[in-house]
């Protein structure tokens, strides 16, 4: 049997694959279903050594809906999550779904493994979210030196360009529009064939589920008024069998207006059944508001990558199911030449491979049509600013990073073609290629004693560090925007140490830094409100530039926490990280931090606009407290609690910490 290549695009909401055909040696579209090459990243944990994936988890999801999780890939930022009261490294779920692509895959290629797999992971993901990939990789039985990782819009570009090499310096904009998320980056073309990410921006929070919740939330304004007793059902008591049919119903309604002028929905359970006709523009004036939200962010993007024309773009490739709606094209048809595909969906997947193999670039792709462009791409001039040096580049506009939880996926540092990304370095995974490191870190799982009736399943190495993310339950990926804010840096991409401090928005001292390297430092930093009622403070890990993160108890019986929390274990972390804190206010001022899994998601800021926290809850039944993550662009200081018990009593826990003043 000859060797063959996987490539993997683990999605928010589906997951798709591509490998070289056993028989015709081109990268094709693998499948992972009998209806399509489209997979449910869905699982469903009946513990941790038995994982449903796909159909079979939704089709599960009744039975406990404690144990069903729709996206893995939502939980990879928290390094932790909790299901069917297990607490799980994250990669263990993302590791069920690479596993059954895996055994599909190799089932194609007479049972052999592939010679080399290719993950594709969002261009914002940090070194500790590429590595939750990589750690989920390394229960797939392969030879960790044939993992590597890229980013998704590199692959894309590389899928779109396969048949049209393009001149050193030349752009090109991916809009990757999925089911869960949208992503926008401007590359340029390197003289290696490669491409390097010159702007980059992301809403993790905007993707083809919102039109599912549009269209959903019109059928049940038209139960109202024809059907109220079948709304009632709907939202009162209809199992999740006959809500996950109505949920099927609309996605598929929805996919057949980008073809349709209409299309149906149908509603039935307990005893009733109606049928709703909605039309293509009806759809249109549901999703309007939030497709120009996502114009507005390619405009941004745009900007940040000092395009101001559409001439400058040698194209605009969409990609994603999300992209195939006419009117997605309509709205991004000013900003520059649209180029599609008849089956977006795979583009990532099989762009990945001829990422990491030059030798397929030239292959042909097993799909039905190549790229068509809607208007004549425009050919630029010489690029101007030549594209930064992966590991010392500044982030793209438009991104940050996620808090960095000590020792969780630390093992090794992630090797890649031009360079090391360390867990801390200040880089951003946004390299042409990520390599898993020789030999692989050896993991060794054991379940953890029982602590509250709670079953634990932790990472022998890292379970302290992980056990501070489902204390704090926080999880962010900081996506910034651009303008006046970025991130202070000196001539040399790293932070500016001499940023002025206002201490009256967080700093208790004047000689407080603006990056915190001791723990004296970082308790200067912050409010004498809040460092005053702290005890057994400990380094728990480091900032995305090497600042000191800092984990302390609030003492018993403080006024902080007084009415705000049942007092049993009142933990916080932060640290004093400038750069990384100017990133994050932006982030949260833009949604960034929503989480979809909870009730309440709520931003409050200070009156000078220095500060913003975002606080979120609750988590489930299980965990009812609310979470907060603050920032401040003046002072440095992050901050991590969790513990309120409600929207009203954190923004008080916030005010009496000085915090918000």
């Amino acid at each position: 049997m000859s060797e063959w290549l996987l490539g993997i695009d683990f999605g928010t909401s589906n997951t798709a694959a591509a490998h070289t055909g056993a028989v015709s040696g081109a990268v094709e579209a693998l499948p992972l279903t009998h209806q399509g090459n489209l997979m449910p990243s869905a699982v469903f944990v009946e513990s941790p050594n038995s994982i449903a994936v796909g159909d079979v988890a939704i089709n599960q999801a009744e039975r406990n809906p404690a144990a069903f999780l729709p996206s893995p890939k939502r939980v990879v930022r928290q390094g932790m999550v909790t299901v069917n009261s297990y607490d799980l490294p994250a990669s263990v779920p993302v590791a069920a779904v690479l596993q059954n692509v895996m055994t599909r895959a190799s089932s194609a290629h007479g049972g052999t493994a592939p010679s080399q797999l290719v993950l594709t992971h969002p261009e914002a993901w940090s070194p500790r979210e590429v590595q939750v990939l990589l750690d989920a990789a390394g229960t797939l039985g392969l030879s960790p030196g044939i993992v590597q990782t890229v980013s998704e819009p590199r692959a894309a570009a590389h899928y779109y360009t396969r048949t049209n090499t393009l001149a050193p310096g030349a752009k090109i904009a991916v809009f990757d529009f999925g089911g869960g998320t949208l992503d926008i980056a401007v590359l340029a073309a390197t003289s290696e064939g490669t491409f390097d990410v010159i702007a980059a921006r992301g809403d993790n929070g905007l993707g083809g589920k919102n039109f599912d919740a549009f269209i959903r939330r019109w059928v049940d304004d038209q139960l109202e008024g024809r059907n109220p007793e079948l709304l009632t059902y709907l939202r009162q008591s209809a199992p999740i069998s006959v809500r996950h049919n109505l949920d099927d119903s609309i996605r598929r309604a929805k996919e057949l207006l980008s073809e349709s002028p209409s299309a149906t929905i149908t509603v039935a359970g307990g005893g009733f059944h109606e049928t709703f006709q909605i039309t293509r523009d009806e759809f249109e004036d549901l999703i309007s508001a939030p497709l120009e939200k996502a114009v507005n962010l390619t405009r941004a993007t745009l900007a940040d990558a000092q395009i101001t024309d559409p001439s400058q773009l040698e194209a605009l490739y969409l990609t994603g199911g999300s992209s195939r709606i006419p009117l997605v094209h309509e709205k991004l048809k000013p900003l520059g030449p649209i180029a599609t595909l008849d089956d977006p969906k795979t583009v990532v997947a099989q762009g990945a491979l001829a990422a990491v193999a030059p030798v397929l670039r030239g292959l042909s792709v097993q799909q039905p049509a190549a790229a068509h462009h809607q208007t004549q791409p425009n050919h630029s001039g010489a690029y101007q600013q030549g594209p930064p040096q992966y590991g010392q580049q500044p982030q793209p506009a438009g991104y940050g990073q996620q808090p960095q939880f000590g020792g969780y996926g630390q093992s090794a540092p992630a090797q890649t073609q031009s360079g090391t990304v360390g867990a801390a370095s200040g880089s951003h995974p946004s390299g042409p290629i990520t390599r898993w490191p020789e030999p692989a870190p050896t993991h060794s799982t054991s379940p953890a004693p029982a602590s509250s009736g709670k079953k634990k399943w932790l990472i022998a190495g890292s379970a302290a560090a992980a056990l501070v993310v489902v204390i704090a339950i926080v999880s962010t990926v900081l996506l910034t925007g651009g303008g006046d804010n970025t991130a202070a840096a000196g001539t040399d991409g790293s932070p500016n140490s001499a940023q002025p401090v206002d201490n009256d928005q967080g700093a208790s001292g004047d000689n407080a830094p603006t990056l915190a390297k001791t723990q004296d430092q970082v308790l200067a930093a912050i409010p004498a409100a809040l460092s005053k009622d702290l005890t057994d403070c400990k380094k728990i890990g480091f900032t995305e530039n090497d600042g000191l993160q800092l984990q302390c108890t609030i003492k018993k019986g403080s006024t902080l926490t007084k009415g705000v929390t049942d007092g049993t274990f009142d933990s916080i972390i932060f640290s004093v990280d400038l750069a990384a804190a100017k990133k994050a206010v932006l982030g949260i001022r833009e949604g960034y931090h929503d989480n979809t899994a909870v009730a309440e998601n709520v931003i409050v800021e200070n009156t000078a606009r220095t500060a913003a926290a975002h606080v979120n809850g609750p988590l489930s039944q299980e965990f009812p407290d609310y979470s907060i993550y603050y920032a401040n662009n003046s002072s440095g200081v992050q901050v991590n609690f969790s513990g309120a018990s409600s929207v009203d009593t954190a923004k008080t826990f916030l005010s009496r910490a000085g915090l918000l003043n």
